[in-house]
C-alpha cells in the first residue's frame, strides 16, 4: 500500500525495532500517535508479529516493515531509503537502535570480529544519517549509545569502540547539521539481560550503580522522546544508567 510522504501523521523509523529496546520504542512512539517504520536484519517473523499488534491497536496506521542487513552498511542504508521512497514515506526522525553485542579482550578481537562490529554499531548509523539528511532534509537523530562509552573497561572491546565512535559522530554531526537536522543520543546501562544472560546479571550491574534502580525499557524510551521533542537540543547524550558511568 502506498502512503503519501506528506502523510499528516508524526513518523519514525526505529532500527532493530523487531526486539528488545527497539521494540519497546516502537511502542512508546505508536502509543502517541506516530507511525513507525520497523527495521529488521534476521527478526522479521518479530517485525511482522510486531507491525499486525501494532496495526490491530491503532487502525489509522500501516507500521510498515523494512529488512536489511547491517552488515553491508551501503547497501543497508540504499535498500532502506529506496523502500521509503517507494512508500513515500519521508521520517522526521531515525532512531539508530540496532547493534551487535559481543564479547572479547583487545588481545582476543579478530579482524573479522572488528569489522563486524563496527559495520553494524557504527558505520550503518553513520550511512542511514548521511542517507536521512539527504533525503528528508530536516528532523531529528537519536543513536542508542552504551554507557560504556565512558569506560576503557575492555572486556567487550570492540563492540566498547564502535559505540565510542558513535559517540563522536553524534557531536560532530549535531554541530555539522544544524540546524536543519538534530543528532543526539541516549547511552543505556543494562536494561535488559543479554543473550544467554538471566535477570541476576541486572541485578548484579544495577547493584554496583549509585542509584541502585534498574533502568526499564520505558525509562530509555522517555529519555529519547524527550531529546526527539526539546528542538533546542542537539550534540548531547542523556546518560540513562542509573549513575554507572559516574564511577567509570
Amino acid at each position: 500500500m502506498l502512503l503519501s510522504k506528506q502523510y499528516l501523521m508524526h513518523t519514525v523509523l526505529i532500527t532493530g525495532a523487531a526486539k528488545r529496546i527497539g521494540e519497546a520504542l516502537a511502542h512508546h512512539f505508536a502509543q502517541r500517535g506516530w507511525e513507525v517504520i520497523i527495521h529488521c536484519n534476521n527478526s522479521r517473523g518479530d517485525a511482522d508479529r510486531l507491525s499486525t499488534h501494532l496495526r490491530n491497536l491503532f487502525e489509522d496506521r500501516q507500521f510498515p516493515v523494512i529488512a536489511a542487513d547491517f552488515s553491508d552498511p551501503v547497501s543497508a542504508s540504499d535498500a532502506i531509503f529506496s523502500e521509503l521512497r517507494i512508500l513515500n514515506l519521508c521520517p522526521e526522525v531515525l532512531i539508530n537502535s540496532a547493534s551487535v553485542f559481543n564479547p572479547g579482550l583487545l588481545a582476543d578481537t579478530s579482524y573479522t570480529h572488528l569489522r563486524r562490529q563496527m559495520a553494524v554499531n557504527f558505520e550503518a548509523p553513520f550511512m542511514l544519517m548521511k542517507a536521512f539528511r539527504q533525503y528528508c532534509k530536516m528532523g531529528c537523530i537519536v543513536n542508542i549509545l552504551d554507557t560504556r562509552v565512558t569506560s576503557n573497561d575492555s572486556r567487550h572491546a570492540a563492540y566498547t569502540l564502535s559505540k565510542k565512535v558513535l559517540m563522536h559522530l553524534t557531536e560532530m554531526a549535531g554541530l555539522e547539521w544544524a540546524p536543519e537536522i538534530r543528532v543526539n543520543a541516549v547511552a543505556p546501562g543494562a536494561v535488559l539481560p543479554p543473550p544467554g544472560q538471566d535477570e541476576t546479571y541486572l541485578k548484579d550491574v544495577v547493584a554496583g550503580t549509585p542509584l541502585k534502580q534498574a533502568v526499564s525499557p520505558g525509562d530509555l524510551a522517555d529519555a529519547v522522546w524527550f531529546l526527539v521533542n526539546n528542538g533546542t537540543i542537539t550534540g548531547q547524550i542523556i546518560y540513562c544508567d542509573g549513575g554507572a558511568h559516574l564511577g567509570k
